[in-house]
């Protein structure tokens, strides 16, 4: 699976995304999410692996009220959302 920060994103999903956030008080990143050939994937880790983490942030730790309203919004999205601290 290749995952990258969603670049490509209606404004209608951004609003929803900023909604949530206000109302969780919590920063939501949006990742589109892919799967990819298995060979590709093991040569992508390596080179991960190699280059170190590359989101230097925090993870947010959402109750679990608003883990459900993420994962709400991830699966009518198709997207990953992840919170992180501010």
């Amino acid at each position: 699976m290749l995952c990258s920060i969603a670049t490509r994103l209606e404004e209608s999903q951004v609003e929803r995304i900023r909604r949530l956030e206000k109302d969780l008080g919590l920063l939501l990143v949006a990742f589109a999410c892919r799967s990819i050939d298995p060979a590709r994937e093991e040569r992508l880790r390596k080179i991960e692996a190699e280059l170190g983490p590359s989101l230097l942030v925090q993870p947010a730790r959402p109750s679990e009220e608003q883990l459900a309203r993420i994962q709400q919004l991830e699966g009518d999205m198709g997207l990953s959302l992840v919170g992180v601290q501010a």
